[in-house]
């Protein structure tokens, strides 16, 4: 009999292309097949004008915050455009929403200075209020189009810090119904859906329809990644069977085993 947990199951990861690799891995170490159907694509295009201000006072910035993974290969993939050494960056203290962009940020052999536990951008931004005095200090938020604006506003009008937003990539729905994926998904179904994302959430809800999957193919059940997705699941009446814990493979695999054999 297999010790595998997840043999025979079938799970469908939402990512974008390329970024659900390790995700993959783990489900498939745990005996299940993966598809990926990427819902969302990142674009990696900040404001020329805006980018190049940035990046000429960087010598001016107290704080580098970033919100998320993509902020940080956003913000490094141009740096280094500009930038051959990695001190260039200068004596900035730098602050992560989340573990996983903390281990972005410790990629680039950066050591962050404080890290919201959770994934949450007003968490990070009470943090730093409460811990640091941020009055007058002049910090960098590198962000996403979609990121929350409390941050920044909680720091400039609690905080009274100066707050540059630099937004360094994009996110936008991927259209999928005619692609090989979406029809695999409409013809088999999957055991669970793995949504890593409110953005993700939105787009599926917007193709729905083209989506459904056949009268006897498998029902999935939907898997969130942090509260905030799974709020976005919720308000969408998307049924939630599992959140996990973090955006790592690990919490993913256990968050995917949990739903299943609930």
């Amino acid at each position: 009999m297999s010790k595998l947990p997840l043999r025979d199951r079938h799970v469908v990861l939402t990512r974008p292309e390329g970024r659900g690799s390790d995700w993959k891995e783990h489900l498939m170490e745990a005996g299940a097949s993966v598809a990926e159907l990427p819902l969302i694509e990142i674009s990696f295009e900040p404001d020329a004008i805006v980018l190049t201000e940035v990046l000429d006072g960087m010598g001016e910035y107290d704080w580098l915050v970033f919100t998320s993974p993509n902020g940080v290969r956003g913000f490094f993939d141009r740096f280094f455009e500009r930038f051959a050494d990695i001190r260039s960056v200068g004596g900035v203290k730098i602050a992560c929403v989340g573990p996983a962009t903390e281990k972005a940020v410790r990629s680039f052999h950066l050591e962050p200075d404080v890290t919201a536990a959770q994934a949450d951008a007003v968490s990070l931004a009470r943090k730093l209020i409460a811990d640091f005095n941020v009055e007058n200090q002049k910090m960098l938020v590198a962000a996403g189009n979609l990121s929350t604006a409390e941050l920044p506003r909680l720091l400039m009008e609690d905080g009274l810090a100066i707050v540059d937003v630099l937004k360094v990539y994009s996110t936008e729905e991927k259209p999928v119904t005619e692609s090989p994926e979406a029809a695999e998904f409409r013809a088999r179904g999957a055991d669970a859906i793995v949504f890593a994302s409110p953005s993700a959430v939105e787009s599926f809800m917007h193709q729905a329809a083209s989506l459904r999957p056949a009268a006897g193919a498998r029902q999935p059940k939907a898997i969130a990644i942090g509260a905030t997705t799974a709020d976005a699941m919720k308000r969408s009446g998307i049924p939630l069977a599992a959140v996990a814990a973090a955006p790592t493979a690990k919490a993913v695999r256990d968050a995917v085993i949990t739903a299943l054999q609930s």
